[in-house]
């Protein structure tokens, strides 16, 4: 079993990154950064993403198998394989492929009403 799912960026419009920049807070440009706009030219690009933060959703993939079952606990037990892209802080660099796999264990409970979430 598996599907597709979609992955957010872990750091909202409202995070400021050491410079005090953000997506929807903090300054419009950093200190010390007017210096690389000097000319106009060279490096506007590498500034203009590391100063325009942006929110980001990837989407990414899980397959899982499930291995054993108890029916007497129902407990079950099994791996998962899951991929993704990774950060991309906020927009400035490139997102990498992230492949993660690992162990899966669960219980099923019958639902009765007094559950507190």
């Amino acid at each position: 079993m598996g599907g597709l799912f979609r992955t957010p960026s872990y750091r909202t419009g409202l995070f400021l990154d050491p410079k005090g920049r953000g997506g929807t807070t903090g300054y419009d440009m950093a200190v010390a950064l007017p210096g690389m706009e000097a000319d106009g030219g060279e490096g506007q690009g590498d500034l203009f993403a590391e100063t325009n933060k942006v929110f980001q959703v990837t989407d990414g993939s899980i397959e899982m198998a499930v291995d054993k079952a108890d029916a007497e606990t129902g407990e079950f037990s099994g791996v998962f394989v899951s991929e993704q892209l990774s950060d991309t802080d906020m927009g400035s660099k490139q997102p990498k492929k992230v492949l993660l796999k690992g162990i899966v264990f669960g219980r099923v409970a019958e639902y009765d009403g007094t559950e507190d979430y």
